[in-house]
């Protein structure tokens, strides 16, 4: 088996899970499959956010931080889509849990409040991550003015990794944090990812083959609702995220 392990003293390093990878998350991703994407691809995606950011100013700085400082410069894309998948795949781990617990009434509420049912948002998520074609995520985030909704993203790509408006457009090279600092209308759209479920071949194939629609199905039993409860809390409080 191949053995991945990260460089000793670089600033980025893999969020601990709260569950052990190798026993994997039962009845939806087996010990084999969570243990890769934890110990071998994540690792590998932190050990190439280290290599390409070393002697920067985006050595130090947080995985968001090195996403929306290096999103805009063409030059610095592999740095993006490394340290971009490698936030997208702790989010999605961090999501679930080996020990379910029942979904409060309410978050169940506030979830029901802008898709009509708990059931319709469920049902709207799972259409959305079948609907997406090729690699991607499949996300439940907060705009600015407290609005949930559904969206994917394709390949690496997050809810804050988003284009700049023909109106807004800026050179090549800029910086999310320079266009902010320079425009008094922020050109980003901000969203809150609160839930993310990993539409990548690596994360189904070994356990489903094909079969995307059980893949889906059985994500529902092992999301951590505390942790999504925490993340609409944030979301209240003004608290924004910057791991």
């Amino acid at each position: 088996q191949r053995v991945v392990t990260v460089a000793a003293a670089r600033y980025h390093q893999p969020a601990v899970l709260p569950y052990k990878p190798e026993n994997g998350l039962a009845p939806f991703l087996s010990p084999q499959s969570v243990d890769f994407l934890y110990n071998m691809r994540m690792v590998e995606l932190i050990n190439n956010v280290n290599r390409l950011s070393e002697g920067t100013e985006l050595e130090s700085k947080t995985l968001m931080n090195v996403i929306t400082d290096s999103a805009l410069d063409p030059n610095k894309i592999p740095l993006t889509n490394n340290a971009s998948q490698a936030w997208n795949m702790d989010f999605f781990l961090q999501s679930l849990t080996d020990d379910p617990r029942p979904l409060r009434d309410d978050v169940r509420r506030t979830i029901a409040e802008h898709f009509g049912s708990f059931e319709r948002f469920q049902e709207t998520f799972t259409q959305c991550a079948l609907a997406l074609f090729g690699n991607g995520w499949t996300w439940l985030v907060q705009s600015d003015n407290g609005q949930l909704s559904v969206m994917n993203t394709f390949n690496a790509g997050s809810p804050f990794t988003a284009i700049p408006s023909v109106k807004n457009a800026v050179p090549k090279a800029a910086s999310y944090a320079s266009i902010n600092r320079t425009t008094s209308r922020r050109p980003f759209t901000r969203l809150t990812p609160i839930l993310c479920l990993s539409m990548w071949q690596e994360a189904f194939v070994p356990d489903y083959a094909i079969d995307r629609e059980a893949y889906v199905s059985r994500f529902w039993d092992v999301v951590n609702w505390s942790v999504v409860n925490e993340r609409l809390a944030n979301t209240r409080s003004g608290s924004r995220m910057d791991a």
